[in-house]
């Protein structure tokens, strides 16, 4: 489990250094960029787990995450669920945590084995994120200016790689404070029904004098079978409490059972 984790994060740590390289396959003739996005939002939709992968290069105000790789699961209820390890930046320094996510809050447990819970946003529900109205699919669907711009593997998964322009009020709902519209790459498999393998976003420069930060969320296992789901009785008890987080974004801490944490992905 610890051999995939650093291969995905790999990966991902490769595209967000260099999206656009290499150069993709462009001899065509290439499929229509906007029939490959929306076919390949419709099976956004139709998800119900899905293996990810989503890294930063840099900060953003109220997204406090720089890596996180887990699985996620829409389960029929309002929330679903999602479980993994994340890279967290703090004001001063970065934290390693194991996360579970269930209901309206995200349980983390730090290196230490200190637990805390705090609330999630609901975009980031994993029902919610999934959801054909107001996530993923959403965005793909209301992307503008759609252009193949060639055929690339990744991670051994033949795709069409798609140019386009997401518009301020659409990504902002996904990730905070964005008051621009960005560029988007997304990398769609070529065979039916054209499983979303990779989004690259560019988010511009908040303040004068900053550079632009790349967001890419890598998604594989699609609709594969997923173990382990949480116990609806997880909650117990006083505890320990990891130290307070200051970044903008996340919600006040409760001390948990460190009995009840995400039990170990590695």
């Amino acid at each position: 489990m610890l051999r995939r984790r650093i291969a995905l994060v790999t990966v991902l740590a490769l595209g967000l250094t260099g999206a656009c390289s290499p150069a993709p396959d462009t001899t065509g003739p290439l499929p229509d960029g906007t029939r490959l996005v929306q076919e390949s939002a419709e099976f956004v939709e139709q998800l119900r787990s899905v293996r990810f992968a989503f890294g930063t290069s840099g900060t953003i105000p109220g997204l406090n995450i720089r890596e996180v790789t887990g699985h996620a699961v829409v389960d029929g209820s309002r929330f679903g669920w999602a479980r993994g390890e994340a890279d967290l930046q703090h004001v001063t320094e970065r934290e390693q945590v194991e996360f579970l996510l269930r209901g309206e809050s995200v349980r983390l447990t730090d290196e230490q084995g200190d637990v805390t819970e705090r609330p999630v946003p609901a975009p980031y529900y994993p029902a919610a994120f999934l959801d054909a109205d107001h996530g993923l699919a959403d965005l793909m669907r209301r992307t503008t200016g759609l252009e193949t711009e060639g055929k690339e593997d990744i991670e051994e998964v033949s795709t069409f790689r798609i140019n386009g322009s997401v518009p301020a009020e659409v990504v902002s709902v996904l990730v905070p404070g964005i008051r621009s519209d960005v560029n988007v790459k997304f990398w769609v498999d070529r065979q039916q029904p054209h499983a979303l393998v990779r989004l690259w976003m560019q988010i511009p420069p908040q303040q004068p004098k900053e550079g632009a930060v790349m967001l890419e969320l890598a998604l594989s296992e699609h609709n594969a079978p997923v173990s382990g789901a949480p116990r609806a009785d997880a909650r117990s008890g006083p505890g320990r409490s990891a130290r307070p987080d200051s970044t903008a974004g996340v919600g006040q801490e409760q001390r948990v059972s460190p009995a009840g944490s995400a039990p170990s992905t590695r």
